[in-house]
């Protein structure tokens, strides 16, 4: 079994003029082996560029609201929903409400991980 604590996990906050926040809770680095799964908070007005990932991806929406855009399709997450995006599939997610947007993100398999560990070093 592998614990770990929010308050204990690695946080890379993107480079400026980016205010998000992301907290890897569990991937290889860590002990996984089949999964990576983070938790990011994105302040009011944050825009995620768009970008796709090599595995699946799948984001649970915690709190705020979330727009999220894919092949033309928009939708509007809360907290509670999720959202599945299949390996390639170019999307974006942004903060679309008044608050603070926090969601929990599960890559499977891992790896697109290491981007947030690297972009995190410049």
């Amino acid at each position: 079994m592998i614990v770990v604590k929010k308050d204990q996990a690695p946080v890379f906050p993107a480079p400026p003029p980016s205010g998000k926040v992301t907290r890897i809770m569990m991937d290889p680095v860590i002990g996984s082996k089949y999964v990576a799964m983070g938790f990011t908070v994105y302040p009011v007005g944050e825009k995620g560029a768009p970008h796709a990932h090599t595995g699946e991806e799948t984001i649970f929406i915690i709190k705020g609201k979330a727009k999220v855009a894919s092949g033309g399709e928009q939708q509007i997450l809360e907290p509670g929903d999720v959202v599945y995006l299949a390996p390639g599939e170019v999307h974006t997610l942004e903060n679309a409400g008044n608050e603070e947007l926090q969601f929990v993100w599960v890559y499977t398999p891992p790896g697109d991980e290491r981007s947030i560990r690297e972009r995190a070093k410049k």
